[in-house]
């Protein structure tokens, strides 16, 4: 059974001024604002007398725990507009009669307001969510509830003018799942265009300790001591649950003359893995679970799918006159992988031979060379909301002829892939190729394991824009199930 540590905070406005590294606005307000909100409503005026080392060990607690998952409403930065006060560094000199300094203001206005109001019209709230697992929730339980107690004391959330009540709950599975408002989930790896949020980490709360005793003493008599910044923390993505990070990877392009045809997609994916197989097994990089499970691929799927390499080839397409011949493979990580693996294949692999299963060479690694490389390969890797079968999905079963299974399999082999399924805005899976140069299902080459299941060509639309490359299916790792980016708004077309 699964537990939330929930801290809800509402805010008494439907503004927040709160900005994050760099100045930019920040939403939503990241979970070391919210640690330090706690801790200062906690030990604020004759509070400071009640704290306690059974306090202190609940903090502790909490900077140890992973990012939480935060639900809520969105919101949109509002116009900017600037102040003139005066300026607050009467520390450095105490006359500060006729300087003003500006102040640039830009308030994040919330949105959906009405879809995530309680029942009575209140405001909306912002939930963060710890998962504490069954077999931890006897040594948790004293730290969380007394949590729960110390939230009710939080004052703001952002700037001083940021005022804001909170609660803490213990939440089961089914009432965080109940909450209404958007999610987003906190991921380790950037991805181009998304603000970063701080978190706590091991140490925050004796750093925090530390940076407001040298606040307090940064004045000894007419001396000026510098006050010193916040060192203990991490720093993690936040994306909506609709959404995923990026995926990193390794692309590769054959030789001049060589070429495969796209029914051949997982032959030459069998040929790209034994190589990196080969490779890895005279290097002494260390990767995630070991070389036989994220190289080889050599797992038992009935625990679970481990995180390993997809071996991906990438027929040419694009343009009405694109043949669909395969002359460009790419390996790629996990979705959220951290890129070291992809950096090693990208530096092992290049300039190696391909060979067959009889031994004879099928063509060198190198990296693109040809002038339309980056555009062919663009198709699989960048962002977009609609995204198109190359190769065709292979499902997780069969669908007895039946579209509707077959609509159901799919959404299964989505959630297998680690992509969310509340992301999806609509799908159409036919049996025709989307692509000009692809083929009929039918005609693809499928290993024996997979080879009796169902296979149809997808097309679907995200709520957001994600990132390639794009694989979903059984056959998700050997080059099967690969998608490219189509044009905006192309289902139902």
């Amino acid at each position: 059974m699964m537990r939330y540590l929930c801290i809800s905070v509402t805010l008494l406005d439907q503004s927040f001024h709160g900005t994050g590294d760099g100045g930019i606005p920040e939403w939503p307000p990241s979970p070391m604002r919210l640690f330090e909100a706690l801790l200062a409503g906690a030990r604020c005026g004759c509070r400071e007398a009640e704290w306690s080392p059974e306090r202190a060990d609940a903090f502790r607690w909490l900077e140890r725990q992973p990012a939480p998952m935060i639900v809520g409403p969105a919101a949109e930065r509002g116009a900017a507009y600037t102040l003139f006060v005066p300026n607050n560094d009467g520390d450095v000199e105490a006359e500060r009669q006729d300087r003003l300094t500006s102040k640039t203001v830009r308030a994040q206005w919330l949105r959906d307001v009405r879809d995530v109001a309680g029942v009575d019209g209140s405001l909306p709230s912002i939930h963060y969510l710890w998962p504490i697992q069954d077999a931890d929730w006897a040594e948790a339980r004293v730290h969380a509830e007394l949590l729960c107690r110390e939230a009710r004391r939080l004052v703001a959330l952002g700037w001083g003018i940021d005022q804001a009540v909170a609660e803490g709950r213990i939440l089961t599975d089914d009432e965080a799942q109940a909450l209404p408002g958007r999610r987003w989930r906190a991921w380790r790896v950037p991805r181009v265009g998304s603000e970063s949020a701080r978190v706590p980490a091991s140490g925050s709360l004796t750093d925090l300790e530390d940076v407001h005793r040298a606040f307090v003493q940064r004045i000894r008599g007419r001396e000026y001591q510098p006050t010193r910044q916040l060192r203990r923390f991490e720093v993690v993505q936040y994306l909506s649950s609709q959404t995923l990070p990026a995926r990193p990877y390794a692309v590769f392009e054959l030789s001049e003359g060589v070429a495969f045809q796209p029914q051949r997609a997982a032959t030459v994916a069998a040929m790209l893995r034994s190589l990196a197989c080969r490779l890895a097994l005279s290097d002494t990089h260390e990767f995630p679970g070991g070389t036989e499970v994220y190289v080889a691929g050599h797992v038992d799927t009935r625990r679970g799918t481990p995180p390993r390499f997809s071996y991906l080839p990438l027929p040419t397409i694009g343009h009405a006159h694109a043949d669909g011949m395969i002359r460009r493979v790419l390996i790629a990580e996990p979705f959220g992988g951290n890129g070291a693996q992809a950096e090693w294949a990208q530096q092992r692999l290049r300039n190696a031979l391909l060979r067959n299963e009889q031994g004879n060479d099928q063509g060198i690694l190198l990296d693109l060379w040809r002038p339309g490389s980056r555009a062919v390969v663009g198709r699989y890797v960048d962002e977009a909301e609609v995204w198109s079968t190359v190769t065709p999905v292979i499902l997780p079963g069969l669908d007895d002829g039946k579209q509707s299974k077959a609509e159901r399999l799919f959404l299964k082999a989505v959630e297998q892939a680690g992509i969310p399924i509340e992301g999806i805005a609509e799908l159409a899976l036919r049996k025709a190729p989307w692509w000009p140069g692809a083929q009929h299902p039918g005609d693809y080459f499928v290993p024996n394991y997979i080879r009796k299941l169902s296979r149809w060509h997808v097309r679907v639309r995200f709520c957001e824009a994600v990132p390639g490359p794009l694989a979903i299916g059984a056959g998700r790792h050997v080059g099967l199930g690969v998608f490219a980016a189509a044009e905006r708004g192309a289902v139902g077309r």
